[in-house]
């Protein structure tokens, strides 16, 4: 009697929960129940194993196949369809011929024998394993296209569900006869995400500070473990948060597709405090300094706007210890918190200021301009007269904006001109050789990736100035609170809330220049009170300055 072993296999672990391997093992045993020199042995389950994405040399079950046949162990290895060997055309012949020089035969039930002796048998072979790849291929990309085409539509196609949400049972049956769930917002596990989302827009925190933040507040993390960056980051830009569900799409560059619409019933994060906290990532990322300030971490509240009046360089962290012995003999220290202008950080005398600010003196100064600024803006009618400056300035980005436009369409039309000579100059009949041709193509096509490049910028700045006509709009209901909220806040807030108040500070031996991200000169008149004001900001004298 032959000894029998039986292959099953299912690609997914989807398969696992239906009847998958159940119809393969009684297929295989009917089988095996007709011939009448066959009996059974034993049989190999490969569980949720791709035969198309793993190699044989990856699948653990082939490989123990190899080792038992080398040991005699049986003599006809038995499978459903050739495809549960593999679907690999250059792979699976070869093993199955491997396992006919150990002497095993290999049968399928559905194919019969799968003989690899004669030449036709390897070409016959060769052809049978390579349209079980194609149709693996058409598989995957059926099953793919149908998911995006979901994923379109807005509906969540499957997957562990984010921080924030639940998957419910909704009653029904799915193609797989299997209970379909859905995505529900978890309000307590929310509350997590918005607190996330707080610590990267209002304090300015990173991801690894995030983390820390929460395994520092003991937070179960969502794994056994503590909170990772990386799960941090996830967080941050997953788009299902304001509502847009997402999928990889196979393309270059790990590409995905988004829905065209929110689902409401997914937003936890509105959508304009999604995107800014993009926005301040990227500029991290990029170390651009525009509303939000490069780092929140840190003692000096004024770093990366903080500059020298006299050569322009910014100020760097020039913190240092003090030490001293006291009467007792105890031995103390202390931080002193200093500004140093980074010209004379580099050791360089080119710079004719002092060179460094004590934290202690000038950090109370510029804190008392700025609660002076809020406490005018809270009793001033500015409310007008921000929008209007606000839509100006939009007004002038959509200008710039179709003038960027004009600019590509006329690169364009150069190009298709340039391209409409090319089998002129081929034939020596154009002004123009073939080769310097070629080379003003060249540099036109790199032009216009550039510009469209430029345009791409302007359209997120529009974009992003959306944002702040948006955040504009809520001034009215704010704007009483904001001296109060501002001393209250922590350091890292306080940073965040003045990257988006102040764009620049000059600081000189005996005076300081602020410039307010929005003000006119009247508007700043009435604000500032006795300061002195310049086109370009605010101008402090104040005899503490001297002391600095």
């Amino acid at each position: 009697m032959k000894r029998v072993r039986c292959l099953y296999r299912v690609s997914s672990k989807q398969q696992l929960h239906g009847d998958d391997i159940p119809l393969q093992r009684n297929e295989c045993k009917e089988f095996i129940a007709h011939q009448s020199d066959w009996q059974f042995d034993s049989e190999y389950i490969e569980k949720g194993v791709s035969g198309y994405r793993k190699a044989i040399s990856e699948r653990d079950i082939l490989m123990e196949i190899v080792r038992d046949a080398s040991k005699k162990e049986f003599d006809i290895l038995l499978v459903y369809m050739s495809d549960r060997l593999g679907r690999r055309e250059g792979e699976t012949p070869l093993y199955v011929s491997n396992l006919n020089n150990l002497g095993i035969e290999v049968w399928s039930v559905k194919e019969g024998k799968i003989e690899t002796e004669e030449h036709i048998d390897k070409l016959l072979n060769y052809i049978r394993f390579w349209q079980a790849e194609g149709e693996s291929r058409k598989t995957g990309i059926r099953v793919r296209d149908a998911q995006l085409d979901k994923v379109k539509k807005g509906e969540f196609v499957g997957g562990c569900a984010p921080l924030g949400y639940d998957l419910v049972p909704t009653g029904e049956i799915n193609a797989h006869g299997r209970i379909a769930r859905k995505l529900v917002i978890n309000e307590e596990k929310a509350k997590l995400v918005r607190q996330i989302y707080n610590y990267a827009l209002n304090y300015g925190y990173g991801s690894f500070k995030i983390a820390k933040v929460l395994n520092e507040q003991k937070v179960p993390a969502l794994k056994s473990g503590e909170w990772k960056s990386t799960s941090i980051s996830c967080i941050l830009k997953n788009p299902i948060y304001k509502g847009y569900v997402a999928r990889r799409d196979g393309g270059p560059n790990g590409s995905r597709t988004y829905s065209e619409q929110p689902n409401p019933e997914y937003i936890i994060i509105p959508e304009d405090i999604w995107d800014k906290v993009q926005d301040m990532r990227e500029c991290r990322v990029k170390r651009i300094r525009k509303t939000y300030p490069i780092s929140t971490s840190g003692r000096l509240l004024f770093m990366d706007i903080l500059y020298c009046g006299y050569c322009g360089k910014k100020f760097t962290n020039g913190s240092r210890y003090d030490y001293w012995t006291t009467k007792d003999g105890e031995k103390r220290q202390k931080i002193v918190g200093r500004y140093r202008c980074g010209t004379k950080a580099a050791g360089s005398l080119r710079c004719e200021g002092r060179g460094t600010c004590r934290q202690e003196e000038i950090e109370p100064i510029l804190l008392n301009v700025i609660g002076n600024y809020m406490d005018s803006l809270g009793k001033t009618e500015v409310y007008s007269e921000l929008l209007e400056m606000q839509e100006k300035q939009r007004k002038t980005l959509k200008a710039n904006i179709s003038q960027q436009e004009k600019k590509i369409k006329s690169i364009k039309e150069d190009i298709a001109t340039l391209e409409d000579k090319i089998p002129d100059a081929i034939r020596g009949e154009y002004v123009i050789p073939i080769d310097k041709l070629s080379n003003l193509l060249e540099d036109r096509e790199k032009s216009l990736q550039g510009e469209i490049e430029t345009l791409r910028e302007m359209e997120k700045e529009y974009k992003q100035s959306e944002l702040d006509f948006q955040d504009l709009e809520k001034y009215n209901d704010l704007i009483v609170n904001w001296r109060e909220t501002f001393e209250q806040a922590p350091a890292p807030m306080k940073k965040v809330i003045i990257g988006k108040l102040i764009g620049r500070i000059d600081v000189y031996n005996d005076d300081i220049k602020i410039k307010f991200r929005v003000n006119s000169e009247d508007f700043v008149q009435r604000i500032t009170g006795g300061c002195m004001v310049s086109e370009q900001g605010i101008r402090l004298h104040h005899h503490l300055i001297h002391r600095i």
